[in-house]
């Protein structure tokens, strides 16, 4: 998705005084007058995590919006996204990507940032998460930048998805090959290096490596350099989550908030080894269930308004049978997951059930059904 980022410059005034940018800059004079003494001044940032419904953390203070004040920075884990809150001064503004991490357990929204760092601008600090760790191939990052509001800032050409997502920062770690670094503000490095030898086959031309360098304007990236060094190469002896962006962090720790939902386990899933057929099962919150039988045992469309406590409740649309399948008509339903267990070695919704409010139906614990 292509995005366009905001760069407030701020400029010197004639009497060399820097006067103040962004959606709160008041008109600058040489001479300090009573209007200017007595303006407002931002609400300092509070608790991202308010009102959230996923486990949530406040990661960072950083000035996201680039208007010269320190913001709070909070990352939720819900609904199958790694979404990136910001409090600019009691206004909180959302950015999310797909959450795709394979090992679960390893999961919580402080191990998903990765830092702030100044990337598609000079003024304005940019949120780096990591959508996927855990398994060896490529790692995905997500970068927030801000443009009136946050926005998830493509990848440049060379870091391109492989999964057909234009956000979704590729990064093969095989020995961490690729690194990014930061060259100066509106422009990234990308550097990969490699080995005399890849798994015993020899390397063309030798060990080397190259930086491809990509500058942001007007929205997009555009390779403006490329350089190859022979002979060098990065020793694998580091982390991908914290080796890959080699960049310098400007964020600070935040101030301390109460812990937000943390009863909520955002790893755990629905049931155990999925019959033939069906769909949901071994999923944190998935969009359908369907027990691979009859259509009436399918609820689709499915948005979970919790997810990860003792019970999980969402609402979706499922057949209401009266006297058969075939004369049943769709309608809402209410989904609620509960009954938490051990399933096929994890920890899990062992139970499920839907029902029909507008039709006088309500949960009843001891009607749903075993999906362990």
């Amino acid at each position: 998705m292509a995005t366009s980022v905001l760069l407030l410059v701020a400029a010197c005034g004639e009497d060399g005084v820097e006067p103040t940018t962004g959606p709160n800059a008041v008109a600058s004079s040489s001479a300090v007058d009573e209007d200017t003494a007595s303006s407002p001044q931002r609400a300092p940032a509070g608790n991202p995590c308010d009102g959230t419904r996923g486990p949530c953390e406040v990661v960072a203070s950083v000035d996201v919006d680039g208007d010269g004040n320190t913001d709070n920075v909070a990352i939720e884990l819900v609904d199958g996204l790694v979404s990136v809150h910001v409090d600019t001064g009691g206004t909180v503004s959302t950015a999310s990507i797909e959450d795709k991490h394979i090992l679960r357990s390893d999961i919580t929204p402080s191990n998903v940032f990765v830092g702030a760092y100044y990337i598609t601008r000079g003024q304005g600090a940019d949120i780096v998460v990591d959508g996927k760790f855990g398994l060896g191939g490529s790692e995905l990052f997500g970068v927030i930048g801000w443009d009136d509001g946050p926005v998830v800032v493509p990848a440049p050409p060379v870091l391109a998805s492989e999964f057909e997502d234009p956000t979704a920062w590729t990064v093969p770690t095989e020995g961490l090959r690729v690194l990014v670094r930061c060259p100066q503000p509106g422009s990234v490095g990308a550097v990969t290096t490699e080995g005399d030898s890849s798994y015993g086959t020899p390397t063309p031309g030798g060990a080397y490596t190259e930086t491809v360098t990509s500058d942001w304007a007007n929205g997009a990236w555009s390779e403006s350099d490329t350089t190859r060094v022979p002979g060098e190469y990065t020793s694998p002896n580091k982390l991908a989550k914290t080796g890959t962006f080699e960049c310098e962090p400007v964020h600070s720790a935040p101030p301390a908030f109460a812990p937000t939902v943390s009863e909520l386990d955002p790893n755990i899933v629905l049931g155990g080894r999925p019959p033939s057929y069906s769909e949901g099962y071994g999923e944190t919150t998935p969009a359908k269930i369907y027990f691979g039988g009859s259509p009436s045992g399918l609820v689709s469309d499915i948005v979970w308004d919790s997810w990860g406590g003792e019970r999980a409740t969402g609402h979706g649309n499922a057949l209401y049978v009266v006297d058969s399948v075939a004369d049943a008509e769709m309608m809402p339903a209410e989904v609620i997951a509960y009954d938490i267990s051990t399933c096929n070695t994890r920890r899990a919704y062992s139970r499920v059930q839907w029902y029909f409010p507008s039709m006088g139906g309500h949960f009843d614990p001891t009607l749903g059904n075993e999906v362990c």
